[in-house]
């Protein structure tokens, strides 16, 4: 019996036991921490493309963003013109560096906006003065010693055509075929300029800045400066007219025809004209201008009126400055922009006159500096090139007229043969006169030049 009831008392244990636990179905599962969110990865922000050309002020729609701007010299001589691709130019640069005739740098804001551009020349490092502070790839073939010292004082990175050869140059066959000599026959392009910067390991991105400080101006009250001349030297002059209609200044060649751009068609123009007044002199080769590019005075010309200014300028790496008279910054108005630099030494002058023809009184020169040739000195100078000159002019008649008989004696017709001896005589006078005023100024007989050679390695790109 007790055993029983330890028996029932167990099972009733074990029962209440059983009791007190759940199902294994019935259990609370494990809450599962939630899973951390990650941080949406903000878009970053493009950078707005720059439409303003840095060089004209000027929204164009094209994006200048990280493009350095491209700066070609051009040949000047005789000869040269017409050029490609200078109405697409921003900016022109002039001065005479050697010699009569100026050197010229057409500056393209892009290297994309070169088309066709030409005929290309040598350096020289008054162009270049203002054209690396802008950053600019410097493009020519060949250039002189100081040019090339101011480069390699900088280590600065320029496509000539001595060095990159036809990779980055090409030559018109079809120009050279109308008569023009070779020097005038290369020209580059943007995919020429590339590829030449190419071979150094290099492009043409990079920062850009802009010269001027451009804002819109009111138009000037009156029209005091609507023809400008710049003569560079005795047989080189620019002429620049304004044009009412389109408040631009159409510029003219040296021969006083309209500037004309070979590629297009498109007559060169400016809105603005910069005349840089500088001390001038002579470097230690005894030929190339020495220039005193630290300040100096000079005329901004727009919308046919024109005002004193002041520049400042400093080191070959230094940007331009240019304000007013009183010493605020100039505000110059958007557009392209023809600059320039104006030595006044024997042989330069400037004019500028009114609608009316009235000619304007300007600011005296910059003193010479103390390496100029005195204008007494260079007036001799120029009276012997000038009759050395007149003597070849007259050999070269003389040649003429001797061919001129020849040809008549070919003929029956005996007019022909008077005329011919006539012209011959006369041309055998002239030579004579104008040896006998050479000698009588020089005190010695003119000895003539020796022959013209070709072109040499300097002035034509390595194949």
């Amino acid at each position: 019996m007790k055993r029983t009831i330890r028996t029932i008392a167990l099972a009733l244990a074990l029962a209440l036991l059983a009791g007190c636990s759940l199902p294994a179905s019935s259990q609370p599962a494990p809450t599962a921490e939630p899973a951390p969110t990650a941080e949406p990865t903000p878009e970053p922000t493009p950078t707005p493309a720059v439409t303003t050309n840095p060089l004209t002020g000027e929204t164009t729609g094209q994006d200048y963003t990280n493009q350095r701007p491209v700066a070609v010299t051009l040949r000047t001589a005789d000869g040269a013109t017409p050029y490609w691709g200078l109405s697409a130019a921003d900016l022109v640069i002039e001065g005479v560096s050697e010699g009569y005739d100026p050197m010229m740098v057409a500056v393209f804001a892009r290297a994309a906006d070169l088309t066709k551009v030409g005929p290309v020349g040598p350096a020289r490092d008054l162009g270049l003065q203002f054209v690396l502070p802008l950053n600019a790839v410097p493009v020519h073939i060949g250039k002189n010693i100081y040019a090339s010292n101011l480069l390699n004082l900088l280590t600065y990175q320029d496509v000539d055509g001595l060095h990159t050869g036809t990779a980055a140059f090409q030559f018109d066959a079809d120009r050279y075929a109308s008569g023009y000599r070779e020097e005038n026959c290369w020209y580059t392009t943007a995919d020429l300029v590339n590829a030449g910067l190419a071979l150094y390991e290099k492009d043409a991105a990079g920062a850009n800045m802009t010269m001027f400080h451009f804002a819109p101006r009111q138009a000037p009250e009156t029209k005091n400066a609507a023809e400008v001349t710049i003569a560079f030297s005795v047989y080189n002059q620019e002429q620049l007219f304004y044009n009412s209609d389109t408040g631009l200044y159409e510029k003219n060649d040296p021969d006083g025809s309209g500037t004309t751009d070979a590629d297009n068609g498109q007559r060169v123009s400016f809105k603005n004209l910069l005349i840089l007044y500088a001390s001038s002199g002579i470097k230690d080769d005894g030929y190339t201008r020495q220039y005193d590019l630290s300040g100096g005075t000079g005329l901004y010309i727009t919308d046919g009126g024109w005002q004193e200014i002041r520049w400042t300028k400093g080191d070959a790496a230094a940007p331009l400055a240019l304000t007013t008279t009183e010493g605020a910054t100039l505000d110059v108005n958007p557009g392209k922009t023809f600059l320039a630099i104006y030595g006044g030494f024997y042989g330069q002058s400037l004019t500028v006159a009114a609608s009316d023809g009235t000619v304007q009184t300007l600011p005296e020169r910059m003193p010479l500096l103390d390496s100029a040739v005195s204008d007494e000195a260079a007036a001799a100078a120029q009276a012997v090139q000038d009759a050395e000159n007149a003597v070849l002019a007259a050999l070269a008649e003389q040649a003429d007229a001797e061919q001129a008989v020849t040809d008549a004696a070919a003929t029956e017709d005996t007019a022909d043969d008077t005329a011919a001896a006539e012209r011959k005589a006369a041309a055998d006078q002239a030579v004579t006169d104008a040896k006998a005023a050479y000698e009588a100024l020089t005190g010695t007989p003119y000895d003539p030049p020796a022959p013209t050679e070709a072109p040499t390695a300097e002035e034509t790109p390595a194949e």
